[in-house]
């Protein structure tokens, strides 16, 4: 679309140099800009900084002529500008007139991904994945957004996938060692962890996963060395902290394992793991309360994420339909 809009400026200016009219008799009434000048003057004052006249001229081209290629840049300034939530609003209003469109799918995939919305971005990227089934880079992404949200079932069949069409790439098979350990399949994801670090040895996400991976194995001292070495480069990495806790509790050193699963919830919120492991620690500490405390927030951690699972599989964005097209 974007070679489109380009060659329509172009040929729109070579015309407008060919064929001038007649300037309009004094106090008549200016013409109303058209669709590409619109564009262009937006685009001429977002290369000039006025940001706020470009996002004006975009927005007017997108409300009066239901423009696609006038709401991809009103949702790029939107951007960058920070402001995801107009920048998602702009795209799906794109999608709802572009439902084929590549680009429209593909900028509204980015720009979920970076404010940490799964749902959105998986729905966009799920279309992206049927559209475009031979293009690896849209199943890494679906399976990183559907990881994000808690589905390891589809991400890994995702990231499978991503891994066939473009094989040996390291964060590919990272994410898949991810996935793999949601699932409880430490073996595999131990297997394609490896694999990962073998293209790239200094991958911290993918050290810490390993070093889960061989703890839920029983590989104790190897976990442990792996999760060290990723606490190393990144002090604050949530799966090593996890990792360490594990390891403890096996030692029945209880208070160190405390100490470390502490660390691991406060680094990821979000994630049910180091409640589950705090909830046994508190238990062989005698700590009832704490204890059923650290149950009930796994519980609830649990119920919510399956919660946002329901909620993308119930496909909550729409699907592209026959005939749509870019504009």
């Amino acid at each position: 679309m974007t070679a489109v809009l380009l060659f329509a400026l172009l040929a729109g200016s070579t015309l407008s140099s060919q064929t001038r009219q007649a300037p309009a008799p004094p106090g008549a009434a200016r013409p109303a800009p058209s669709q590409t000048a619109l564009i262009a003057d937006g685009s001429a004052a977002l290369a000039a900084g006025r940001r706020a006249d470009a996002k004006r001229l975009f927005k007017e081209a997108a409300d009066r002529f239901h423009s696609v290629a006038a709401l991809l840049q009103l949702a790029r300034v939107q951007s960058g500008d920070g402001d995801a939530p107009g920048a998602l609003d702009s795209l799906q209003k794109a999608r709802a007139l572009a439902p084929n469109s590549e680009e429209v799918l593909s900028a509204l995939a980015q720009v979920a991904l970076a404010a940490r919305l799964p749902g959105p971005a998986a729905g966009a990227l799920e279309a992206l994945t049927r559209m475009c089934p031979e293009v690896g880079q849209y199943q890494y992404l679906l399976g990183v957004s559907l990881m994000s949200a808690g589905d390891a079932v589809r991400a890994t069949e995702a990231l499978q996938a991503a891994d066939r069409l473009e094989p040996g790439r390291s964060l590919t098979l990272a994410a898949l060692g991810l996935a793999l350990n949601s699932r409880k399949q430490f073996a595999d994801a131990k297997a394609a962890l490896t694999r990962s670090l073998e293209l790239d040895a200094d991958r911290v996400e993918a050290i810490a996963a390993l070093a889960e991976s061989e703890a839920s194995l029983g590989d104790l001292k190897a976990a442990e060395s792996h999760a060290r070495r990723a606490l190393d480069a990144a002090p604050a990495d949530a799966t090593a902290h996890l990792v360490i806790g594990m390891v403890r509790l096996q030692e029945s050193r209880y208070d160190e394992a405390r100490d470390a699963l502490v660390k691991a919830a406060a680094s990821d919120p979000q994630s049910p793991k180091a409640d589950y492991q705090l909830s046994l620690v508190y238990a062989r500490l005698g700590d009832t309360a704490n204890a059923e405390r650290s149950l009930e927030s796994y519980r609830r951690k649990l119920a919510e994420m399956n919660d946002r699972v329901k909620a993308i599989r119930a496909g909550a964005l729409p699907r592209e339909v026959k005939g749509g097209g870019n504009r």
